[in-house]
């Protein structure tokens, strides 16, 4: 059996979310042969034909990462090893209006969205058609300081004048980052921990300025009315696991903000179904939604995906749901999923929407 490679990228790997880390202890503990492996080594393409697989939870907010990870691993499936994350499960990642195009295309339940690439035709919309309040978001970045809630027509307009000529900084804000974390901090055991991963979070600031600045171009939703929560559910093979998260006080939006909470009940037959649904229809190997439940109807709407989150988040949960909608009282690691199943070459494809 050919070693496993783990793709290992100093800027990173010493983040608290990183997958790396659980991928080397899962193959410690199993016995499985790996190497740690530098993907962008100038003899990568020849290197890589020393494994059977590729893992590489490449992160959105690394420059090189998203030049060319996914030509990498492209190039990787080509020399038919086995990747994670694959072309299918990772061209739309850190880009909401690729995401957007591709729910709509299969009729996924999501907000009503808008996407302009000419300065007047987006005025003319804001002036004529628009419906406020309306939510305002660069189609790159996480953890809610790249969406903006614009109330007015006047405000809107501002942000588009803004997006057509300077843009903005996809970037955490130091500020705004801090400032939320510790509102949402209620013990000091938490804000304690939360000060400990300081300088995590600046090294990511770091390598996210030099990300490009986003521009020419303005994407809306609608707002959806919901009960001040959002529901991250995540897909891998077989199994569906979730948390909660609170919207911040005096804000409408939840991610990032660090208030986490479970309560199953919450995590509807709808939304397990659409969420394994998707993955199927779409082919994706692990898929983490961010959901919301309209008040008006019930239902729950995908407000953006991603194939990267924090695993140990999702374990805290402590249980998942199999496919017939049972559920399982032992905690999800997610990335030890992803190597049993690209092993036992069994990603399911089967239902439809």
């Amino acid at each position: 059996m050919k070693p496993i490679a783990i793709c290992k990228n100093e800027k990173i790997f010493h983040h608290s979310t990183q997958w790396t880390h659980q991928w080397i202890e899962f193959c410690k503990n199993n016995k499985i042969p790996y190497e740690l492996v530098d993907c962008y080594d100038s003899d990568v393409i020849n290197m890589l034909d020393r494994f059977s697989v590729l893992l590489w939870h490449f992160s959105h907010g690394v420059l090189c990462d998203m030049m060319e990870a996914r030509s990498i691993l492209r190039v990787a499936m080509n020399r038919e090893l086995k990747v994670f994350p694959d072309i299918d499960t990772s061209w739309h990642f850190d880009d909401k209006i690729a995401q957007m195009y591709l729910l709509q295309s299969i009729g996924a339940s999501i907000p009503r969205s808008w996407v302009f690439y000419e300065r007047q035709k987006c005025v003319d919309w804001l002036e004529r058609s628009a419906t406020y309040p309306i939510v305002a978001k660069l189609k790159s970045g996480s953890g809610s300081n790249n969406v903006k809630l614009l109330q007015k027509k006047d405000q809107a307009i501002k942000y588009c004048k803004r997006m057509f000529t300077k843009g903005f900084c996809s970037a955490p804000s130091v500020v705004f980052k801090a400032t939320s974390k510790i509102r949402s901090s209620h013990d000091w055991s938490t804000l304690k921990n939360r000060i400990h991963r300081i300088p995590e979070f600046l090294r990511t600031v770091k390598n996210s300025k030099r990300l490009p600045i986003e521009k020419d171009y303005c994407y809306f939703q609608e707002m959806i009315p919901n009960d001040g929560f959002d529901i991250k559910v995540i897909v891998v093979g077989d199994k569906l696991s979730y948390l909660l998260r609170r919207t911040r006080k005096h804000d409408f939006r939840a991610s990032g903000g660090g208030e986490i909470y479970f309560d199953k009940v919450v995590v509807t037959e709808q939304i397990r179904n659409l969420a394994f649904a998707i993955c199927d229809k779409c082919h994706f190997q692990c898929m983490g939604f961010d959901f919301v439940i309209d008040n008006r109807t019930g239902e729950g709407k995908i407000i953006e995906m991603s194939y990267g989150f924090d695993w140990s988040a999702i374990h805290s949960s402590r249980g998942y749901w199999e496919r017939n909608g049972k559920w399982i009282d032992e905690g999800l690691i997610v990335p030890d999923e992803i190597i049993k199943i690209l092993l036992a070459n069994n990603f399911p494809h089967e239902n439809n929407l």
